[in-house]
């Protein structure tokens, strides 16, 4: 067994790196961290305990080429299994190895946990997202592949620049579309630092500065809906 959790990065400050970096290496059992710089590298990453890797230009695409080449080059250079975690955000100590022990008690190929709703200032929105919940939807810091899972890695480089905004939603789509088998540990150990406003007014409180509108997402929304069915098909199934 041998697990690497991927983190792509673009302009997130090195504070909020250095947390996703510190959680990683924390983990109860010892993982890989693989940092992806999506065209604006930190020089003080390259220093740290994981694998930095440089891409030369930003894709502008939510860190979704930067995370699937991340997942592909773990899985090719030895990984069995592969977590992701967004630079802003960050893992309780025992996000992996739950993971990990869920999927090999239950044999399937992907395993997802639930994820705890933080504020921008980090503290606790909601302890336990309904959101996230493994079956409608998760997000994308909650899942873990398998190398049986490799394809869903690739599907994350090569998503439509378009389709950002709701990459998650496509994937764990395709996910299901594929038939995967998904192992679910019912426990919120990743922390979502959350900049959607809905989050906050959803849940009784007025969206803080910095918190934005759901106009990305839904222009993505728009694009899938305005695809050909064949290209639909084909990014769901994997075959037009």
């Amino acid at each position: 067994m041998s697990v690497a959790v991927v983190t792509p990065y673009y302009r997130e400050d090195l504070a909020d790196l250095l947390s996703a970096h510190q959680s990683v290496l924390q983990q109860d059992i010892q993982v890989r961290h693989i940092m992806v710089a999506d065209g604006y590298p930190k020089h003080l990453v390259g220093l740290w305990a994981c694998e930095h890797i440089i891409l030369p230009s930003a894709h502008r695409d939510a860190g979704n080429f930067a995370r699937g080449a991340g997942a592909l080059h773990a899985f090719q250079t030895g990984a069995t299994h592969v977590c992701f975690l967004d630079a802003d955000n960050w893992l309780e100590s025992h996000h992996v190895s739950s993971l990990f022990e869920r999927m090999s008690a239950s044999g399937a190929e992907i395993g997802v946990s639930r994820r705890m709703l933080r504020r921008l200032d980090r503290s606790i929105l909601d302890p336990f997202d309904w959101e996230s919940d493994g079956t409608q939807f998760a997000d994308t810091g909650t899942m873990m592949l398998s190398r049986a899972a490799i394809e869903i890695a690739a599907l994350w480089a090569t998503l439509p620049v378009e389709l950002s905004g709701a990459g998650d939603q496509v994937l764990w789509s395709a996910i299901n579309a594929r038939g995967f088998r998904i192992a679910r540990t019912e426990l919120a150990t990743m922390n979502y630092k959350t900049k959607w406003a809905v989050h906050y007014t959803g849940r009784g409180e007025p969206a803080p500065d910095g918190t934005v509108g759901l106009g990305y997402v839904q222009a993505a929304t728009a694009y899938w809906q305005a695809l050909p069915e064949t290209d639909r098909r084909r990014l769901l199934h994997g075959r037009s």
